[in-house]
């Protein structure tokens, strides 16, 4: 079996786009339950927003700005009370925040800029024609985009839906991923093991991952190091599933079957990555359904779960690409690595400088309880000294 040269992660993720295709379907769900769902159809507004011209503060609407005073009229306008009658020139009328302004206005007075004497107004400096007014369909007019497709929908959207009387949306469906681990090692979380077995960590860590992503999870069984089950489990998994991810069984040893099943049975779209930690994971395609093996070291499949994996289960619901946010920042760190791997290491913000928290990250995740994200190290970087501008991907968008 002939090994592909190892890929950067910007390839990889080009070779996602490229090469796996997106579940078809749409359902309606209610605005209420549409959180962290991934619109399936533009929305569009059905009614201006605002529905009327309003006032943007506390103040004084007042039909007339040029000679700087204007005549008080009884009343007020308010928020779901408007004033009832049109402003004369030359008049002004208390209003509040988000009221309808009254016909005849011709800007708002702030109620900071106010001068009252009796029943006249006055005020000092120019007051533009149209100041402090929110604009009937300045936001949305009837028919324009309020929200695109490939989006996922957060509860500020909703807020904005339920502005402009949506109560139900198109959504893609919910993506089915399938877990399955491999390792003769491996023990269920919370079951007793021996000095030679160790507890399978990735996969309550990957459920949360794909929860937060609006996947429905099944979890499949911890696998024997035998290529007859695993190949069984896959097909399995792979006919039932939008995604089926792997852990462990991606490297070039004797017991790594993961890659020969997709080689023989299915088609390799990309195998090991110039990634540390993280270089023995891959991209399949078994029965179409897309395999996604990702190492057996918990850190390495934190990392490459950041960089990979919830990409490839955003594109799969239908989202539309988004690079992962990453700052530059000065490192409070040495660092030395070859040439050619990119590299994450468990990394967090210290008094404006970023502290390496990890030195062996790769194999566990004790890490996770003082790191805040990922230093990125570029491919061509072989040093960094304290000081150095290094890129950090925070967690907030990494691993959610």
């Amino acid at each position: 079996m002939s090994r592909q040269p190892l890929l950067t992660v910007d390839a990889a993720l080009a070779l996602i786009g490229a090469r796996i295709a997106v579940p078809a379907g749409c359902e309606t769900v209610p605005v209420a339950g549409a959180a962290g769902r991934v619109l399936a159809r533009p929305v569009l507004a059905s009614e201006a927003l605002p529905a009327a011209d309003n006032s943007a503060v506390d103040g004084y609407a007042l039909h007339g700005t040029g000679d700087n005073a204007c005549r008080l009229v009884p009343g007020r306008a308010a928020a779901g009370h408007p004033f009832p009658h049109a402003l004369a020139a030359g008049e002004a009328v208390r209003i509040l925040t988000g009221a309808v302004v009254p016909d005849g206005t011709s800007a708002v007075l702030m109620q900071e800029q106010a001068l009252i004497e009796g029943d006249i107004l006055r005020w000092q400096g120019d007051l533009r024609p149209g100041a402090n007014i929110r604009r009937k369909g300045e936001v949305l007019r009837p028919g324009e985009a309020a929200l695109p497709a490939e989006l996922r929908l957060t509860p500020v959207h909703l807020g904005l839906l339920a502005d402009l009387g949506v109560t139900e949306v198109g959504v893609r469906p919910r993506l089915r991923v399938a877990l399955l681990s491999s390792g003769d090692e491996l023990r269920p979380a919370g079951a007793p093991k021996a000095a030679h077995q160790v507890t399978d960590s990735n996969r309550p860590m990957l459920r949360g991952f794909l929860a937060d992503l609006g996947c429905e999870v099944k979890d499949g069984p911890i696998l024997p190091d035998d290529r007859a089950a695993i190949a069984q489990a896959l097909r399995e998994a792979a006919a039932s599933a939008d995604l089926v991810i792997t852990t462990a069984g991606m490297s070039v040893g004797e017991e790594d079957h993961i890659p020969a099943i997709l080689h023989g049975e299915g088609e390799m779209i990309f195998h090991r990555l110039a990634l540390k930690p993280g270089r023995p994971m891959g991209l399949g395609l078994l029965g179409g359904t897309p395999v996604l093996g990702l190492p057996g070291n918990p850190g390495a499949v934190a990392v490459t779960f950041a960089l990979i994996g919830q990409m490839l289960v955003r594109h799969l619901a239908g989202e539309a690409p988004r690079p992962l946010p990453r700052y530059t920042v000065p490192a409070g760190f040495a660092y030395e690595k070859p040439a050619g791997d990119r590299a994450l290491l468990p990394a967090r913000l210290n008094g404006g400088k970023l502290e390496r928290v990890a030195r062996n990250a790769a194999g566990n995740l004790a890490w996770g309880g003082d790191a805040e994200g990922f230093a990125d190290i570029a491919e061509a970087t072989t040093s960094i000294a304290p000081g150095d501008p290094v890129g950090f991907i925070p967690f907030a968008g990494a691993l959610r």
